[in-house]
């Protein structure tokens, strides 16, 4: 049987980018809150991933990535942790999640939503993008 190989920082950082395209060509097209949303959220997870694939603090199942909660805590501990980050992004994912959350159990679904997301989103996608791999 074949060993699944994880992904490096730059499978992640590949991912992120294409996401990233979407969510701002789906965003402009006026596609559904939910694809724009998940676009974005996918870009964030990746560019997250990314970092900690450095640090060997990497998903268990390499096609899905780490649940919310634990990239959450990794997000904390290795890249907020070693001073890559500043606090304040921790923070901001969480509110990205806790978004994402209200809006999957039925929060408003619409484009005011979808572009306050994305307001939201895009400083960190921003911050996250500005990252250089750790020397080693």
């Amino acid at each position: 049987m074949e060993e699944k190989k994880m992904a490096q920082r730059e499978d992640h950082l590949a991912k992120a980018e294409m996401f990233w395209r979407l969510a701002q060509e789906k965003f402009r097209s006026g596609a559904t809150p939910f694809l724009c949303m998940n676009l974005i959220m996918y870009t964030v997870g990746h560019l997250i991933e990314a970092a900690l694939a450095e640090y060997g603090l990497h998903p268990s199942s390499p096609p899905r990535g780490v649940p919310h909660a634990d990239r959450d805590t990794l997000l904390r501990k290795a890249l907020i942790g070693n001073g890559r980050l500043e606090a304040e992004w921790g923070d901001r994912y969480a509110e990205l999640v806790a978004r994402r959350d209200t809006f999957i159990d039925g929060g408003t679904q619409d484009r005011t939503f979808v572009e306050s997301y994305m307001a939201l989103a895009r400083p960190f996608i921003t911050r996250l993008q500005t990252l250089q791999p750790v020397a080693r």
